[in-house]
């Protein structure tokens, strides 16, 4: 009876901790379609070590690198000046990583997609992300 006992408190103890997993950066790496504002823009994300990844967000005919940290089930990213963003005439993406520039955060959801806010000229707006599937080569 005793061992009986145990035997469900050791499976009940593994279903459990299965359960909590923790969410890693290789749980966000990757590339992702994200919907915003009925717009879709690539996010691809590279892992730089257990908590730091670097990122490129792909919207509107640019490419805004990012850099980002995992604190539990979120990830914040934060944009990352470039030489390009000085120069006026190009219309750089200065304005997204100026001292009152606001994170981009997501949270990675139990069916695998993300959920976030950013950020815009209207306000906060919340958004939706799926990750990109690789295709197998055909053989």
């Amino acid at each position: 009876m005793f061992s009986r006992m145990l035997l469900l408190v050791v499976l009940a103890t593994g279903i459990a901790s299965a359960q909590t997993k923790g969410v890693t950066v290789d749980d966000f790496v990757g590339t992702w379609n994200i919907e915003l504002m009925s717009h879709q823009i690539a996010l691809v994300i590279e892992k730089q070590d257990a908590t730091k990844v670097t990122a490129t967000m792909m919207m509107m005919g640019r490419d805004v690198p990012l850099k980002g940290e995992i604190a539990d089930k979120t990830l914040t990213l934060v944009g990352v000046k470039s030489d390009f963003d000085a120069v006026p005439q190009h219309g750089g993406v200065a304005a997204s990583n100026g001292p009152n520039a606001k994170p981009i955060v997501m949270s990675l959801l139990d069916d695998g997609t993300l959920s976030g806010e950013m950020m815009t000229n209207k306000g906060p707006v919340k958004w939706t992300g799926e990750k990109l599937k690789t295709r197998k080569r055909p053989q």
